[in-house]
């Protein structure tokens, strides 16, 4: 018999999360502010509501999503997934970069157990992960997550929980790759890293700035589940930021390794 770690996964579609990922690409480019990024928000709450939860909260001024699950023991996880795509691009629909991330968030959101066996489970979608323009990405990027860790320093509110009780964040990022590789990215926490499990997993790859960063600077726990080598070359690949950012060179088997791996690690 499945122990609750291993169950906690077992419910993840992969062609059920990769029909989200096909919608969000219907959208069309997703930048922060944009009318596509407000098509993104209402497909994200109306496919919680589907799924079952009520607790549901678009935050202000970045319109995070942000939905909880309760969980049998104390505190906090959060999995995190961004849903803006980059702007200035024309063309651009983001398949893997961050339509990825959300679908398998959305997955999980119907198929983890209810309570979770473990912590409860904060589902965060950011807005804002992407630098807008030109502008440099360590100034102007990770504008959604730190909205979100700066209402948890300050007691919590707009969905976001208490800083003192969020035990570990997972971020879901570019893992849509049918090529999938998901090594432990320099920035990431040793021990949770440690607990994923699965093909695409193992081996050492320089940092990411992503929306792990605002976390670990306020002293959680975090890891960036993301393959950031996507297409031919070396890191971040050809196809990343590009109009091949397509259906053609995402699939479902990879969502589903990342889901399970991510549900199965919250559990632990």
């Amino acid at each position: 018999m499945a122990g609750p770690k291993a169950a906690a996964g077992a419910g993840f579609d992969s062609q059920r999360a990769f029909a989200d990922l096909r919608a969000q690409v219907r959208i069309g480019p997703r930048a922060a502010g944009s009318p596509g990024s407000r098509r993104e928000v209402r497909f994200i709450v109306h496919r919680l509501r589907a799924a079952g939860l009520r607790r549901i909260v678009v935050q202000r001024p970045q319109r995070n999503v942000v939905a909880t699950l309760p969980g049998t023991g104390a505190g906090t996880v959060v999995i995190g997934a961004h849903h803006d795509t980059k702007d200035g691009i024309p063309g651009f629909v983001g398949a893997n970069d961050g339509a990825s991330g959300v679908a398998v968030l959305l997955e999980l959101a119907r198929a983890l157990p209810r309570p979770f066996p473990g912590p409860a489970v904060t589902l965060a979608f950011f807005d804002g992960e992407e630098a807008r323009g030109d502008r440099p990405f360590e100034e102007d990027g990770t504008r959604g997550s730190r909205q979100f860790v700066s209402l948890s320093r300050s007691g919590g509110g707009q969905g976001s929980p208490p800083l003192a009780k969020i035990r570990a964040m997972y971020l879901l990022d570019m893992v849509g790759d049918c090529r999938l590789r998901i090594p432990r990215e320099a920035l990431s926490d040793p021990g949770l890293y440690g607990r994923l499990r699965g093909p695409a997993f193992g081996g050492e790859a320089p940092d990411v700035l992503d929306d792990h960063v605002p976390f670990r600077e306020a002293g959680i726990p975090a890891v960036d589940v993301i393959d950031f080598t996507y297409g031919p070359g070396g890191s971040p690949g050809a196809w990343w930021h590009t109009p091949r950012d397509d259906l053609r060179h995402v699939c479902a088997g990879s969502l589903g390794q990342a889901g399970r791996a991510v549900a199965a690690a919250a559990a632990g």
